[in-house]
């Protein structure tokens, strides 16, 4: 695609992913929360139709990093994102290295608008 086919990130119409941790998961260090948030992505990436992933490539693959308080407010934003039509994959973490059970960490949401993602994440704080 050419540069001029490109949407402007910061627009309401450009494409984006977001990914949402649960803060109430102490013992994820930040070097695990890398991790988790590739799963998301790659999880996203995976099932999104190729009309859809080109325009999130020529929109510059702009990707957003938030938290919630808790897995039922990842549920919630789930919710949200089934109701709003956008894809969304909750990562389980498989327990090998620094959980003792599998956990669920995140979620990754997306590819979407700025809008659908404004409603969908509403509550949730950009992840420091």
């Amino acid at each position: 695609m050419s540069h001029d086919s490109m949407t402007p990130a910061g627009t309401a119409t450009a494409r984006r992913i977001i990914v949402v941790y649960r803060a109430d998961l102490p013992m994820m260090t930040r070097a695990k929360g890398e991790v988790q948030f590739g799963h998301a992505v790659a999880g996203l990436l995976h099932q999104t139709d190729a009309a859809l992933f080109a325009a999130y490539m020529a929109d510059g693959q702009p990707k957003i990093s938030m938290e919630v308080g808790s897995l039922n407010d990842l549920l919630r934003i789930q919710a949200k994102a089934f109701r709003r039509g956008v894809t969304a994959f909750l990562v389980e973490d498989a327990a090998h290295t620094v959980f003792d059970q599998p956990t669920i960490t995140c979620i990754g949401l997306g590819p979407m608008t700025k809008t659908d993602g404004n409603s969908i994440t509403r509550g949730a704080k950009m992840r420091s």
